[in-house]
């Protein structure tokens, strides 16, 4: 539908970048109709939330500071709601990326394993583009098999499109290596052993630094969000009770209590969430 509308004009504006983007996503849209659905959207946000502020200003009866307060609310939710839409893409590639790095060294692993049983690369790709336990890698060794299988291309050249799509680094890296060991004649045994051992001493010092790092946040939150927060709750009643100015300080509790505690306790579970994605 929002191609229906405004394709003709997303076709002179969509960029190579977009569509690059989009299939690192592995979104399964075309820059322009990409594009048309963002503009579409973006349309909708603005026509929403002007009737939506527009209704609160004559219900409320603003004046006029807070009539160009409201209006400046409209474009900034309309221009962020454009900007977000046009960076999923990117966000969800960057989300990918970070996968198959997680995944990376026990994926190599397997693949060393299936080259020295003897497996064509070819082969081994299609086994891996089954294994789910692999996460993102396997998409991306589905796309590589896919290549070969339906699109009729040889190894290298599927390899090849693989690497100019692929939004990991490490995993780019690998597969450049595969093209080049057979390229210049090599053995890719060995090529894929070499590799695996490199990947999983490097994921052994990244769980250690990570372990080590948890430590650290676990005696940070012991220190602010219970030991900290018990001593402001002890220690500001008695000031108040001392100071005699209990009404003017019992906001500051209510404040405290409803709002600067579940804030910290919300900032660590990010902080570690964040951490733990990345072991």
């Amino acid at each position: 539908m929002c191609y229906r509308w405004l394709g003709r004009i997303a076709e002179n504006s969509s960029t190579e970048k977009l569509g690059l983007e989009l299939e690192r996503a592995h979104i399964d849209m075309r820059p322009a109709a990409y594009l048309a659905y963002v503009w579409v959207n973006t349309i909708l946000v603005a026509i929403i939330s002007t009737v939506v502020f527009s209704s609160l200003i004559l219900f409320l009866s603003l004046d006029i500071d807070m009539t160009v307060v409201f209006i400046i609310l409209i474009v900034l939710v309309t221009l962020s709601s454009y900007f977000i839409l046009l960076k999923i893409p990117s966000f969800k590639a960057k989300t990918r990326g970070k996968q198959i790095d997680l995944h990376l060294p026990y994926a190599i692993n397997f693949i060393a394993a299936m080259s020295a049983a003897g497996v064509t690369p070819a082969e081994i790709f299609k086994s891996l583009s089954k294994q789910r336990i692999y996460g993102e890698i396997r998409e991306e060794a589905l796309w590589i098999y896919r290549d070969i299988e339906l699109l009729g291309r040889d190894i290298i050249s599927a390899i090849k499109s693989n690497i100019n799509r692929t939004p990991s680094e490490k995993f780019k890296e690998f597969l450049q290596g595969v093209v080049v060991t057979v390229q210049s004649g090599g053995a890719l045994k060995s090529y894929f052993v070499a590799k695996a051992d490199q990947y999983s001493r490097e994921n052994r010092i990244s769980q250690k630094q990570m372990i080590e790092s948890l430590g650290i946040m676990s005696e940070a939150y012991v220190s602010t969000a219970v030991a900290g927060v018990l001593m402001v709750l002890v220690v500001v009643p008695i000031l108040m009770i001392i100071s005699g100015a209990v009404a003017q300080q019992i906001a500051f509790i209510y404040i405290f209590i409803f709002i600067i505690i579940p804030l910290i306790h919300i900032g660590f579970v990010v902080v570690l969430s964040s951490m733990v994605s990345k072991v």
